[in-house]
């Protein structure tokens, strides 16, 4: 179920940010030796996620499905005076001419349907960024829509670099797979 903008709110919440530190979410981020050059934030809601990466990458594209969200982080851009961040209006994968070198999902795989594919199209990326609910949390979205850390973990297709679990929530990220 697509998340609902009337709680965009809790997206920056002062809970959110100590059980998901940015710092720490951006140190995990670049410990592996990942350009900085292009990035891209699938779900990018109200820029949690997107802003700091403004910060380390030259181009930002966030990709957000609603409507409203997505004017609600263009507001939150231009009263930062960030200008490095592309707001893209879409619920397929976007068409990006430049190869990324980062994809991220911030808490937004488990609203997509078909999210094996749109991971598959993230591949292309030379890491991805995955944070999601951990099933046994109450907070998030139901149980039935949160996708088991062990379903990322062992992906085909993909190679594992971390795998971190900070309750309520966890994260994995991913090399391109060689060869």
């Amino acid at each position: 179920m697509p998340f609902n903008p009337a709680f965009a709110d809790q997206l920056d919440s002062p809970e959110r940010r100590r059980a998901l530190p940015i710092k720490e979410i951006l140190r995990y981020i670049l410990s592996p030796p990942v350009g900085r050059k292009v990035a891209v934030d699938v779900g990018a809601g109200t820029g949690y996620l997107t802003i700091p990466l403004s910060w380390v990458f030259r181009k930002v594209y966030a990709v957000e499905a609603n409507p409203k969200m997505a004017k609600l982080l263009e507001k939150r851009l231009s009263e930062r005076g960030i200008t490095n961040v592309e707001v893209i209006l879409s619920e397929k994968p976007p068409e990006i001419h430049e190869m990324p070198d980062l994809v991220a999902f911030s808490l937004s795989l488990h609203e997509i349907e078909r999210w094996k594919d749109y991971l598959r199209w993230a591949s292309r990326a030379e890491y991805v960024l995955v944070i999601e609910w951990c099933v046994d949390s109450p907070k998030g979205p139901p149980r039935e829509e949160k996708i088991p850390r062990e379903a990322l973990v062992n992906l085909e297709g993909f190679e594992l670099v971390l795998s971190r679990a900070r309750f309520p929530y966890y994260l994995v990220i991913y090399g391109r797979q060689r060869g």
